[in-house]
């Protein structure tokens, strides 16, 4: 019966750990007042568990992590422990999409904190 008691609790706490995904090298966009500061290479790691998704951004030694949740819809993701928003931006001139995508247009998955201070676009090769 101990037995049975502690696998079934080793089980809960190992789905509730993290699963990180491969790390994978990119190409990541700091901007600052919305203009671009930062282009530089960057490794981006990313995985899911409990009730979340992450995304960890390594740019020139600084560190950008970033949480999505999955259980409460309502939540916002946040960055650097802060409330953010989610956006995209084109690759080709860094514009913010403002509307529906454009067919044959490329787009990158971009990631700001509400008050603006800190904002982060990636991309990663396929």
């Amino acid at each position: 019966m101990k037995r049975a008691f502690l696998l079934i609790l080793g089980l809960l706490v190992g789905s509730a750990l993290a699963r990180p995904n491969p790390d994978r090298l990119g190409i990541c966009y700091v901007f600052k007042a919305n203009k671009l500061s930062t282009r530089a290479p960057c490794v981006v790691g990313s995985g899911y568990g409990a009730g979340a998704q992450y995304l960890n951004l390594t740019i020139e030694g600084q560190e950008y992590y970033a949480e999505f949740p999955n259980l409460r819809p309502n939540m916002p993701p946040t960055l650097n422990g802060k409330p953010a928003l989610e956006y995209e931006r084109d690759t080709s001139f860094l514009g913010i999409l403002k509307g529906r995508r454009i067919e044959g247009e490329d787009y990158m998955p971009c990631i700001k904190t509400k008050d603006g201070k800190t904002d982060v676009c990636y991309l990663v090769g396929q």
